[in-house]
């Protein structure tokens, strides 16, 4: 009996130390990039949920009105974004990968990254995860954008005016490229 329990105890630790893979892939700046449609520098000027039987039965969205402007192209953006949850307690739909309710505040400044999806319903683009909105606070004058650590677009706390030309320097390079 002891035999058993002693094994059983090398296996657990041995499978504790194996690695786990990720649900969400790490992307920088340019992987991010690469597969959304436009960055930009935008205002969430309103925020509201409604239910949406697509993926699946009874799911639950976060719909955010913005304006703003492109940091590829440096055209005025106006559009609705959405994402998959919301932070409303009444529709108890929360996902882990949502954007924080933080970087989600009427009237905040952030910058997002968004793609149309040609398979959701309707005209909204998609915001797919925390890794595509980034909280801008002013500080000491200068606005900076929140880094959100290893593995993300903006892994530490960078100025707006080096994350526009950041952005805008990729975009040129991926132009230039097709």
């Amino acid at each position: 009996m002891r035999a058993v329990k002693s094994s059983l105890l090398v296996l657990s630790l041995v499978l504790a130390t194996v690695p786990v893979a990720a649900a969400i892939k790490a992307m920088n700046l340019t992987e991010l990039m690469g597969i959304t449609t436009d960055v930009a520098h935008v205002r969430i000027l309103e925020k509201s949920s409604f239910a949406l039987a697509y993926p699946f039965p009874e799911a639950v969205y976060t719909r955010l009105t913005v304006e703003g402007v492109s940091l590829r192209t440096g055209k005025p953006v106006e559009t609705e974004l959405v994402f998959l949850g919301s932070h409303d307690p009444d529709d108890q739909y929360g996902v882990s990968e949502m954007p924080t309710i933080q970087d989600t505040r009427i009237r905040s400044e952030v910058i997002v990254f968004f793609q149309r999806d040609k398979a959701f319903p309707g005209e909204a683009n998609i915001l797919h995860n925390l890794a595509s909105v980034y909280r801008v606070e002013k500080t000491f004058g200068s606005p900076v954008v929140i880094g959100k650590g290893e593995g993300f677009a903006f892994t530490e706390n960078i100025k707006l005016a080096d994350a526009r030309v950041a952005v805008r320097d990729i975009h040129l390079v991926t132009q230039a490229g097709k």
